[in-house]
């Protein structure tokens, strides 16, 4: 049970990482349902009692549906209402529950498919409690019929009210009221309460948060939740760019597959276009890679200073920028890298930042910003970026302790990579990845996760939610490839799989 309040975004991935950790929403339903009959059993005598349910079609409804089997074993007469057609119920594990009922002659069932129906319904009125699971956390919009009667009849019924989740009417991520709401006595709170709840106290009566199964890990594993919010189909008017425009910045004569690594990535997670700007010498070597990258040379053997104002010039042209793959070390190299960063920090511009790239900042004292920066170390490159002796990096909890320290100093998102990755705010949070398979210790793995992070930062979520996501799509991708190739997968393997990463969740 969560006791600080979360928007709805978060709630959803809760669920989902629930559902990935093996709880199913089915389960979670069957306990909320549990739990708010308990909520009323402990503060109502229930015994012959006149409850009327009225339940929606969505999971808020089957929350209402489940809790009618409760409330009946505890004495009090029980009539569910459903608003709506019976064959347009939206949610599996609420059509299920509903069906349940058929079966409990005890319960009576009716549906309210308009608004003279609930007009009708005397029930509502002569009730002594009326329990609200119409309509949950997740509404933007104002209600339809005959969602609105029902709550004008509820609000106006001398029942005593309760509402699961959230009073329908609300909008669970703003507080807005959609028209009108339902003025509950009582309001029980699923996991945690949810952020418009909080800014929409008047309707809400008394609040009780109770948990209904999800667990500390859902919040602090990596997992499709992670991913749903960047997961979303675009636009049918969406156009070129829409979907972002990615620089790489990197390359030397010693690597130039990595920026091409990290820009296919960022290409097959879903940008539109990709930049890649690097030394002279790579330049032809890097468009060999593949026709859809955009390859721009910077005119010199290395990165040096004297073409930062160039470089600023693609950055300026571009969403987000993943500098530093194959990059090099070279002291002009070192130099450019410092007064680049520090121009595009200024900017506000998202960054990912890996590779040579961290090497180049460490001690730099630029101030970086947490929600558009991340940084991508290995250990080694923590050690670089600490500048200390980390102790054992097989230690989970070292790691994380490290990690955090990392992301205080530097302040930005650091995603430590390894086993497990960490990836960890300056506030002290932090998500652990377990996705992945050791076949991935293969060289270009990370300029890929690179890429993938980079194109979820054009969807405009912040760096944190980005870097989670992005590492649980790279270690998924590289679970599929090893599952056709074993350990004789390459980076480019990985890439190809990301797209079935999305398909899948």
């Amino acid at each position: 049970m969560e006791t600080k309040p979360v928007t709805t975004e978060e709630m959803r991935s809760l669920e989902l990482n629930a559902k990935y950790l093996g709880i199913p929403h089915r389960l979670l339903m069957q306990i909320a349902g549990r739990e708010v009959s308990r909520v009323i059993i402990d503060n109502e005598a229930v015994k012959d009692k006149s409850i009327v349910i009225l339940s929606g079609l969505g999971g808020n409804g089957g929350d209402g549906t489940v809790a009618a089997r409760y409330l009946d074993a505890a004495g009090a007469t029980v009539e569910v209402f459903l608003l709506g057609h019976e064959k347009t119920i939206s949610n599996e594990d609420t059509l299920t529950n509903w069906n349940i009922l058929k079966n409990l002659k005890r319960i009576s069932m009716s549906t309210l498919t308009t608004e003279t129906a609930v007009k009708s319904c005397k029930a509502i009125e002569s009730a002594d409690i009326i329990v609200d699971g119409i309509m949950g956390f997740g509404l933007h919009s104002k209600l339809r019929e005959p969602l609105l009667t029902a709550v004008q009849m509820i609000n106006k019924s001398k029942a005593i009210k309760y509402s699961i989740d959230m009073p329908t009417g609300i909008d669970s991520s703003t507080g807005e009221v959609h028209g009108e709401a339902v003025i509950a006595d009582h309001t029980i709170s699923l996991h945690a309460t949810k952020i418009g709840l909080t800014l929409a106290q008047k309707y809400a009566g008394k609040v009780h948060i109770v948990t209904i199964g999800i667990p500390r890990e859902a919040a602090s594993t990596c997992g499709p939740g992670d991913l749903s919010i960047f997961n979303q189909p675009r636009s049918s008017s969406a156009k070129k760019g829409d979907s972002g425009r990615i620089l790489v910045i990197g390359g030397s004569d010693v690597y130039s597959g990595a920026p091409a690594l990290a820009g296919m990535a960022a290409l097959r997670t879903g940008s539109d276009l990709v930049s890649i700007l690097a030394p002279e010498l790579v330049v032809s070597a890097i468009r060999e890679y593949s026709p859809n990258l955009m390859v721009t040379s910077l005119g010199t053997p290395i990165l040096q200073p004297e073409v930062v104002d160039i470089a600023f010039e693609m950055v300026n042209k571009n969403d987000v920028v993943a500098f530093g793959p194959g990059l090099g070390i070279h002291p002009e190299t070192i130099a450019a890298v410092k007064s680049l960063v520090k121009k595009i920090v200024g900017t506000g511009k998202p960054l990912v930042l890996d590779a040579d790239g961290l090497k180049a900042i460490s001690s730099s004292g630029i101030e970086m910003d947490p929600n558009t920066v991340v940084f991508t170390p290995h250990w080694g490159e923590l050690k670089i970026l600490l500048g200390i002796e980390l102790g054992d990096s097989k230690n989970q909890e070292n790691r994380i302790k490290r990690s955090v320290d990392a992301a205080k100093q530097y302040n930005c998102v650091i995603l430590l990579k390894g086993s497990v990755d960490v990836i960890a705010h300056p506030d002290g949070s932090y998500k652990l990845n377990r996705t992945g398979v050791p076949a991935m210790t293969v060289g270009g793995t990370g300029d890929v996760l690179t890429g993938i992070i980079a194109s979820l930062l054009s969807r405009g979520g912040n760096a944190f939610k980005a870097a989670a996501a992005g590492a649980f799509v790279s270690g998924l991708a590289g679970e599929l490839a090893a599952q056709d190739l074993g350990d004789h997968l390459v980076a480019t393997d990985c890439i190809e799989k990301i797209p079935e990463v999305f398909k899948d969740y």
